[in-house]
């Protein structure tokens, strides 16, 4: 009825989904009771700058990363043209930097998948370093992880799903059943597509070690 209370949407959205937060706020605002009463109150676009044909004004977050310059001029634009007209309130901010790989980092960053166990972790983290991707010495990235894709390739191969199935089915106390790529829980995996299981299974490990350079992989 017209007396219901509805709760506030919030919109979360990076890269690509920061794209999608950005059209849809942009289509709520040009016809809100096509979308009404689930309309956004504020969002959060993050390490992807807004098409310039998209405008809106609820209060918005950019968070942008500190080395991909060319996304945080885009934002900043975007921000700049949007002020002159709605003047709304937007807030651009930056990440603190580029970050280390320790050697229990993966362990840590899926600390709620047992498939990521310290010696898994210690193993991917030596195998970075061996590969010349991470300094040992800092557990800094060298370079740009682009840049070295065939390296980045061979590890994540060594530990990607295909490769860990192979390792349960050979092992008496593994269940090939039981592996599915890494942060992503077997109550998900059993509604993903076979393409969105691929793509999650690609991902992991580049995606980290892009945070950890503080570039986005696509635009910076």
């Amino acid at each position: 009825g017209s007396d219901a209370v509805y709760p506030p949407m919030y919109a979360f959205g990076a890269s690509s989904g920061g794209s999608f937060v950005g059209m849809l706020s942009s289509q709520m605002k040009q016809d809100p009771e096509d979308y009404a009463p689930f309309l956004f109150s504020p969002a959060n676009i993050q390490i992807m700058a807004s098409n310039e044909h998209d405008h809106w004004d609820i209060p918005t977050v950019f968070p942008t990363m500190s080395g991909d310059t060319q996304t945080s001029k885009r934002v900043q634009d975007w921000v700049n043209r949007e002020m002159q007209v709605d003047k709304g309130p937007y807030k651009i901010t930056t990440t603190s930097g580029r970050k280390p790989i320790h050697v229990d980092h993966f362990r840590r960053v899926f600390q709620d998948d047992r498939q990521m166990s310290d010696k898994i972790s210690g193993s991917i983290y030596q195998d970075l370093s061996t590969q010349g991707v991470v300094n040992s010495s800092t557990d800094e990235v060298f370079t740009n992880p682009r840049f070295s894709k065939d390296a980045v390739m061979s590890i994540w191969q060594k530990y990607d799903l295909l490769s860990r199935k192979e390792i349960a089915n050979d092992s008496k106390h593994l269940d090939a059943s039981d592996v599915h790529p890494f942060g992503v829980s077997k109550r998900l995996m059993r509604s993903l597509k076979k393409e969105e299981l691929d793509d999650a299974d690609s991902i992991w490990l580049i995606e980290e070690l892009n945070v950890a350079w503080d570039g986005h992989e696509i635009t910076a």
